[in-house]
C-alpha cells in the first residue's frame, strides 16, 4: 500500500510532506483538505479520498472566428487573425468561469499559452497548409480534456477586376455609368472588396476607396476615354481594369409638331413625336399656345418629358402656337405654327 505521511506545523504555517512511494505519483490537494491530522497517515485507497475527488473530466468547447468576414471562419491567409475561443467549455464540478485553458496552435506538443481563466487568443498562422489547433481545459479538481480543430491557411492573392460601362458612345450631357461589381477574390467575398475610378486614365484617381462598385460621370469634353477602375482586397493586394467610351460633339435635335383641331374648332391638339434628336438622347418639351413674337417670354406650360398636349381655343382670330425643345446636351430646336379660327374654316399655315 502506498503510504502519504504529513507533518503540519500549526504554530509557523508551514506544511512539510513526506512521501515514501514505489512509483512516482503526485500528490492531490484533496489529500490534504480532508481533516488529516498531525503525523496521521493517508491513503489512497481510503474511501474518503474516492468520494471526494471527481474523475469527470470536463466538456471541451472550442469556437474559432477570424477577421476576414467570409462565412467559412475555418480558412484564411498567413494575414488572418484567428480567435480561438473556449468559453464554451463546462464541467459538473467546476463554475464554467473558472476553467482554465491553454492551446498547442500547430498541435506538435509544443504548447504555446499557459493554463488561464481567460479562455480566448488571438493568433496568425505565418505558413500555408492546413494546421491544427489543440486546446485543453483544466478544472479544479485536476481533471483535464482537449479538443482539436482543422484550420485552412493559403496565400493571399490579387483580386481579379472587371469592369463595364453604358452607353459607350454618347454626347458630353450624357451621363455613363461604370459597373465593376462583377469584380472578384478568390479569399474574401465581394463585399469586402473596395473600389476607386480613374475616368480620364491620367493617373490621378477621380475618386477615393470605397466599398461602391457602381459610379455614374458626365464628361466635359468630347473624346475617347479610358475609364479605369483599380481593386483592393483587405490586405492590400490590387488589380485593375479599363473600359473605353467615345465622348462626341452634340448635335441639336430636330423640332416637328403636327395640329389637329376638334370640329367646332375650340380645341386643338398639339403633337410633337416626330420630333428627335439625332444623338439618340432624351427631349424635353415646352409651350407657348399663344406666340406674340421675339419679346415674348412667357410659356404655358414648363418642360416636360410628354410630347403631347391640348390647347383650348377661346376667341376667332389668329393664333400662333410655339413648341421650344432641348435634348440632354441643353441643345435646342423650336418649331412655330399659325392657326386662324373662324366659325366654320380654320387655315393652317407653318412659318
Amino acid at each position: 500500500m502506498l503510504t502519504v505521511m504529513k507533518t503540519i506545523n500549526i504554530s509557523t504555517g508551514l506544511l512539510f510532506v513526506i512521501l515514501s512511494f514505489v512509483n512516482a505519483i503526485p500528490v492531490n490537494a484533496n489529500m490534504l483538505a480532508h481533516g488529516i491530522s498531525e503525523s496521521s497517515q493517508y491513503t489512497l485507497d481510503d474511501p474518503s479520498y474516492k468520494k471526494n475527488t471527481s474523475t469527470i473530466p470536463p466538456q471541451a468547447v472550442l469556437r474559432v472566428r477570424n477577421n476576414t468576414g467570409n462565412l467559412d471562419q475555418l480558412s484564411g491567409t498567413t494575414q488572418t487573425v484567428f480567435t480561438f475561443d473556449g468559453n464554451g467549455s463546462s464541467d459538473e464540478e467546476t463554475p464554467a468561469h473558472l476553467l482554465e485553458v491553454r492551446f498547442d496552435f500547430e498541435n506538435d506538443g509544443e504548447i504555446d499559452t499557459y493554463f488561464s481563466v481567460t479562455r480566448s487568443v488571438e493568433h496568425t498562422y505565418e505558413t500555408r497548409g492546413l494546421n491544427t489547433v489543440r486546446m485543453e481545459v483544466l478544472d479544479r479538481e485536476g481533471n483535464v480534456s482537449s479538443t482539436t480543430q482543422k484550420i485552412y491557411i493559403v496565400e493571399n492573392t490579387p483580386p481579379e477586376a472587371r469592369i463595364s460601362a453604358t452607353p459607350t458612345l454618347g454626347t458630353p450631357g450624357v451621363p455613363f455609368s461604370f459597373d465593376a461589381s462583377h469584380s472578384s477574390d478568390s479569399q474574401y467575398r465581394r463585399s469586402l472588396l473596395e473600389y476607386r475610378f480613374d475616368y480620364n486614365g491620367d493617373g490621378q484617381w477621380d475618386t477615393p476607396y470605397s466599398s461602391s462598385a457602381k459610379k455614374t460621370h458626365n464628361f466635359q469634353y468630347p473624346g475617347i476615354k479610358n475609364v479605369i477602375v483599380e481593386v483592393r482586397d483587405p490586405e492590400g493586394s490590387l488589380d485593375t481594369a479599363r473600359a473605353l467610351v467615345y465622348i462626341r460633339e452634340s448635335r441639336p435635335p430636330i423640332a416637328h409638331l403636327d395640329v389637329e383641331t376638334s370640329k367646332d374648332s375650340s380645341r386643338i391638339t398639339l403633337d410633337a413625336q416626330g420630333s428627335y434628336d439625332p444623338d439618340n438622347t432624351s427631349l424635353s418639351y415646352k409651350w407657348d399656345f399663344d406666340y406674340t413674337g421675339t419679346n415674348d417670354i412667357i410659356w404655358d406650360t414648363g418642360w416636360t418629358s410628354t410630347s403631347q398636349t391640348y390647347a383650348t381655343i377661346t376667341r376667332s382670330g389668329a393664333y400662333v402656337i410655339r413648341l421650344l425643345i432641348k435634348d440632354i446636351d441643353d441643345q435646342t430646336d423650336e418649331k412655330i405654327v399659325s392657326l386662324f379660327n373662324r366659325a366654320m374654316d380654320n387655315a393652317l399655315s407653318s412659318w
